[in-house]
């Protein structure tokens, strides 16, 4: 049995089905013929696939030995556990069912790379041939029997494998990031349930703890299967394009004609002010929609900050945080090349004080709500490919601006790396972005007035603006 991959199911408690003792060399064990799941395969951008021989061969069979680090129960038995009974081989669900449950095996065993697998393999024999030379019989723990359930996770593998053949966002499937939430769901449920919650524990202090919970997706064969499958489908992560320094001044040389124009003054100052703030304060794209009009035209109208800053007051549920906070972001007035970061500013907060619009969120429509990020995405977006069009070598030609940029990371990725080539040390980054480790408290902020805020960076005020001084 050591060179092999088997089913430690020898005996079976329901009397009517027959005893497994099915065994496997581990080039026996294959993909099911069926078996269509996604397999990443790394590939240029010409489409030329760099793969050899032995990458070509991961996944599609097991190894001898998976059985040593992997629990393991053949198709046969799990069909049973899920099931109740044995499969139908006419019905194309039950066959469906044993392609899954192959796909899931296969992944778990290669939740380990072959090396490691063979010096297992290796280690185990030599033990064996040295208990042998003085008369020892072998003491390795059972392999099974396991009981006739569902104890391994594999409905929530199944699921997830299942979910990876839906067609996704940027492929024909479902990318790992997306069906490893399958697994977060059940887990959740299951500490919520009568089982989960009677029988979690938790260990730690107050700020840190760790649970202990029965649940089967915390299972070490389910470990190995989330490793396999993620190796075997690759992590196709598409980043936001990079706003760069010209694309961000041209596009406020677009702002600032609409601006002149008179063209829709309310959006134009909304847009203008929403990428000044993102770009200089390395914002993510939902969080400037946080920013308060109470707390921006407060220290705007204000002589308390100097001259040549500007404070942006955000308001909202932060995550890792409980209840509402205000972080105040103070930011250069314009920044070394030039981008006029109170100008835009102070042109929104006027074109709300002439409509009577003074509380609320900053980037609220007439109603008083939060604007929708579309509608700022899409003004953005269809000035980026007016630049695109008319302004050559500052947007690359095979750039898909309606699929490449993003509010979303896009104008955080350009101030990073904007901010790094123009000599911003990782300490004042750190700095800047403080408001979101909310490191002062060690975890725990508490309760301040926004003034209270004001008075707690009033001292760091120099260091904080360096940031986007420098861009």
């Amino acid at each position: 049995m050591m060179n092999g991959v088997f089913c430690a199911n020898f005996s079976h408690s329901r009397e009517c089905w027959a005893p497994c003792h099915q065994v496997w060399c581990g080039q026996c064990y294959t993909a099911h013929p069926l078996d269509r799941f996604p397999r990443y395969t790394p590939t240029d951008e010409g489409g030329f696939e760099w793969q050899t021989p032995e990458d070509a061969a991961r996944y599609t069979h097991a190894r001898d030995g998976d059985h040593l680090l992997t629990p393991f129960q053949c198709d046969l038995c799990v069909f049973r556990n899920l099931q109740g009974r044995n499969p139908v081989h006419e019905s194309n669900r039950d066959t469906a069912l044993l392609c899954c449950i192959r796909r899931v095996n296969l992944d778990a065993v290669w939740g380990r790379e072959p090396s490691t697998v063979a010096n297992s393999l290796r280690g185990a024999t030599q033990l064996v041939q040295q208990w042998v030379k003085v008369g020892l019989e072998p003491t390795f723990p059972a392999l099974g029997p396991y009981p006739v359930e569902d104890s391994f996770g594999f409905s929530v593998a199944i699921g997830m494998v299942l979910k990876s053949l839906e067609p996704g966002r940027y492929d024909s499937y479902q990318q790992y990031e997306t069906i490893r939430k399958l697994r977060a769901a059940y887990s959740n449920i299951y500490m919520a349930s009568k089982e989960g919650g009677s029988s979690l524990r938790s260990f730690g202090g107050d700020r840190v703890k760790h649970y202990l919970t029965d649940s089967p997706t915390q299972s070490l064969f389910f470990e190995r299967f989330s490793q396999g499958c993620v190796r075997r489908m690759g992590q196709e992560v598409k980043q936001d394009w990079a706003i760069t320094l010209p694309a961000m001044h041209a596009l406020l040389e677009i702002l600032e004609e609409d601006w002149e124009k008179g063209h829709s003054p309310e959006l134009t100052a909304m847009v203008g002010a929403y990428v000044v703030i993102a770009f200089a304060g390395s914002f993510r794209g939902n969080e400037v929609f946080l920013v308060d009009m109470h707390g921006v035209r407060k220290y705007l109208r204000s002589s308390e900050p100097p001259a040549d800053a500007v404070i942006i007051a955000l308001l909202g549920r932060f995550k890792g945080e409980t209840g509402d906070r205000y972080h105040l972001a103070p930011l250069a007035a314009q920044t070394s090349s030039g981008i006029p970061i109170k100008k835009w500013v102070t042109r929104l907060v006027e074109v709300h004080e002439r409509r009577g619009y003074l509380r609320g969120p900053l980037f609220g429509d007439r109603t008083g709500q939060v604007m929708r990020p579309k509608i700022i995405e899409l003004e953005i977006m269809d000035k980026l490919q007016r630049i695109k069009n008319t302004c050559r070598g500052i947007i690359p030609e095979d750039v898909d601006i309606y699929e490449d940029f993003g509010i979303s990371r896009s104008f955080r990725r350009g101030s990073t790396s904007t901010a790094r080539t123009r000599g911003v040390d990782d300490k004042t980054v750190t700095l800047i972005n403080r408001w979101r480790s909310f490191e002062q408290a060690r975890g725990r902020r508490p309760a301040m007035s926004m003034k209270d805020h004001y008075s707690d960076i009033q001292i760091l005020l120099p260091e904080l603006i360096k940031y986007s001084l420098a861009l």
